[in-house]
C-alpha cells in the first residue's frame, strides 16, 4: 500500500502499525515453500528493513490497535498511545476460521504456526488434517513429500469443490491418493485425533476494528474501486475487504495474496490523491502440490459450463469455466501460458468460442488481436 502512496507523489510521513513482530512477509510461502524448506525465512519478507528506511516509511511492529479512532483522528493502540492520522488504510486481513472441539489445532496464518507445523512435519509426525481447501491440500502434499501420515478430512464431495467444481476437485483427491494421502470426503463432523491437527476451513475477514467504529461491513469491509470506505478519509485494502471490481461489476472479496497485494497498491495510490488508477485486474493465484503446479485466473464466480484445452487429468491442461458464454475462470495444471492469456481475455472483455478455448493449437493472444 505505502508503495503506491510514494508513487503516487505522496511525502508525507507513513506510518506501519502491525501487531506481528515480524516485518511484512509473503504468506503463501506459509503452506508451500517454506513448510517444505525450499523458501528460506529470509526471502519470505515482501521488502529489506532498509528499503522501508530508504522510503520513509515508520515501522511500527508489535503494536495491536485497539481503536480506529475516527472521532479525534488518532488510532489507540493496546499500551495507550495513540498515532495521529489524515488518512487511514485498515489492512487487518483475515484470521484462519477456527472449529468446535478443536481449540488445540494448528491453525496456519502465521510464522510462529508455520514454523510449529514444520518442526511436526520434520519430525516425522503423523497429522490429521481437518479441511481440503487450497491449504489443507498443500500442508498433505509437503507432509507427504517428507513421509509423514497424513489423515484428510473433508465435509465436501471433494477437494477445493468450490473453485475448482467436482470433475478438478475429483482429480485432486485422485491425485493425493496416489500419493498415500488418507482421504476421507463427506465428513461432516470433527473426529477425536490422537495426533497433531491442521484445521484449515477456509478464513473470515478480521472486522472487529471495523464494525467498533461504525463503518460499513458486510462480509468483509465493504469499499469503493478506490479502497475508500463509508466514513471520510478512511480507506481499507487487502483480503479484509469486499471491493467494488468494475471488471465484474459487483463487489468482491478476494482472499489470496496477489489481489491483495495489487488493491494495496491502488489504495495507496487514491490516497495519494490520484484521480487514475491502476488497470482493474483479474483475480489470480497459485498452488503447488507435488509435482503439480495449479494457476487460477478468476474471482471464483459461479459458472454453468466447463471447457478443458488438452487432455483431462494428463498435465499440460486446463479447464475453463464460463457463464452464459462468457470466460469467467481458468485453472491450468502445469499450464501457466494458457491460465495467462485467458486471465488477459478476461481482462479485456474478449469473447471465444469453446472450439478456440478446447484447442491447444490455438494461440488465445489472437483473440486480443
Amino acid at each position: 500500500m505505502w508503495g503506491g502512496l510514494r508513487d503516487g507523489r505522496f511525502d508525507g510521513q507513513i506510518a506501519l502499525i502491525g501487531a506481528e513482530n515480524e516485518l511484512p512477509y509473503e504468506r503463501p510461502h506459509l503452506s508451500k515453500g517454506y513448510l517444505l524448506g525450499t523458501v528460506t525465512r529470509s526471502r519470505i519478507g515482501l521488502r529489506p528493513a532498509e528499503q522501508y528506511r530508504d522510503f520513509g516509511v515508520e515501522l511500527m511492529l508489535g503494536h495491536r490497535v485497539v481503536d480506529l479512532g475516527l472521532e479525534k483522528r488518532a488510532v489507540v493502540l493496546e499500551n495507550g498511545d495513540t498515532v495521529a492520522w489524515d488518512r487511514l488504510c485498515v489492512a487487518t486481513g483475515s484470521a484462519a476460521r477456527r472449529l468446535p472441539g478443536l481449540a488445540d489445532a494448528i491453525y496456519l496464518r502465521e510464522l510462529p504456526e508455520a514454523e510449529s507445523l514444520r518442526a511436526l512435519i520434520d519430525h516425522g509426525a503423523g497429522l490429521d488434517i481437518v479441511g481440503a481447501g487450497f491449504i489443507g491440500c498443500e500442508v498433505a502434499a509437503v507432509a507427504r513429500q517428507k513421509y509423514c501420515e497424513v489423515r484428510l478430512r473433508e465435509a465436501l464431495a471433494q477437494p477445493l469443490l468450490r473453485v475448482l467444481g467436482p470433475e478438478l476437485g475429483g482429480y485432486f483427491a485422485t491425485v493425493h491418493r496416489s500419493h498415500g494421502v488418507e482421504l476421507h470426503l463427506g465428513v461432516t463432523s470433527a473426529p477425536g485425533t490422537d495426533r497433531p491437527t491442521l484445521v484449515g476451513v477456509g478464513s473470515v475477514p478480521r472486522t472487529d476494528l471495523a464494525e467498533r467504529a461504525g463503518l460499513e461491513v458486510d462480509s468483509g469491509i465493504v469499499v469503493d474501486e478506490r479502497g475508500q470506505t463509508s466514513a471520510p478519509d478512511v480507506f481499507a485494502a487487502g483480503d479484509v475487504t469486499r471491493f467494488f471490481s468494475p471488471l465484474y461489476e459487483a463487489h468482491i472479496r478476494v482472499e489470496h495474496f496477489q489481489t491483495s497485494q495489487r488493491q494495496g497498491y491502488a489504495v495507496g495510490v487514491a490516497m495519494a490523491g490520484n484521480a487514475e488508477l491502476p488497470p482493474d485486474e483479474v483475480p489470480w493465484f497459485w498452488s503447488d502440490q507435488y509435482d503439480l503446479n495449479l494457476q487460477y485466473a478468476g474471482a471464483g464466480l459461479p459458472w454453468d459450463r466447463t471447457v478443458t484445452r488438452g487432455e483431462f487429468g494428463k498435465p499440460p491442461f486446463t479447464v475453463f469455466y464460463t457463464r452464459s458464454g462468457r470466460l469467467i475462470g481458468a485453472a491450468g495444471i502445469n499450464d501457466h501460458h494458457s491460465v495467462a492469456r485467458a486471465r488477459h481475455l478476461m481482462a479485456a472483455g474478449k469473447t471465444v468460442s469453446d472450439q478456440q478455448l478446447s484447442d491447444p493449437s490455438f494461440d488465445l493472444r489472437r483473440v486480443l488481436a
